[in-house]
């Protein structure tokens, strides 16, 4: 008796590590399509409420439970963009979700040092970041480093838009 619970708890060990090591491909990013987003709100002291349509081709509901995104005017910081609280992708759809999203000057000249740089020059602005997907118990976490804010511009339109 002993020994069948001693290789019944190996089993289940040996299931969860693979099934750990495996976890970290159910999702990839090659999984969603982004199919279009607004900007609902913007306030620079507070952050902005983002509409966006989401294409989760995948067999598993994703929830994002973290993301931060960085500017640099070269090597120069400009601010941070993070996600305020996590959203859902079901399985197999499309779905349009509301970002809240939260800004990180560190000073009111940097605010506006990083208003200037994204209006005037967008094409020496870069971004660096990374979002966190997760299915079930596991996380991956998904970088992308010196992104040109071209890129986001085809996806959100021109931040000067918002700028009230």
């Amino acid at each position: 008796m002993r020994h069948r619970i001693v290789r019944l708890l190996l089993l289940a060990a040996t299931t969860l590590s693979l099934a750990t090591l495996t976890g970290c491909n159910l999702i990839s990013l090659d999984s969603f399509l982004f199919r279009g987003a607004k900007v609902v709100d913007f306030k620079l002291t507070e952050g902005a409420r983002v509409e966006m349509t989401i294409e989760n081709r995948s067999l598993f509901k994703v929830t994002i439970v973290g993301g931060e995104l960085a500017a640099y005017n070269g090597t120069k910081p400009l601010g941070e963009i993070y996600l305020k609280s996590p959203i859902v992708l079901p399985r197999k759809s499309t779905t349009t979700v509301t970002l809240d999203v939260g800004l990180r000057f560190s000073s009111p000249m940097a605010a506006l040092g990083a208003l200037g740089a994204v209006t005037s020059s967008p094409d020496k602005v870069t971004v660096s970041g990374y979002g966190e997907g997760k299915v079930w118990l596991f996380h991956k976490r998904f970088e992308r480093r010196d992104v040109p804010l071209s890129k986001f511009i085809a996806i959100f339109g021109d931040v000067s838009n918002y700028i009230k």
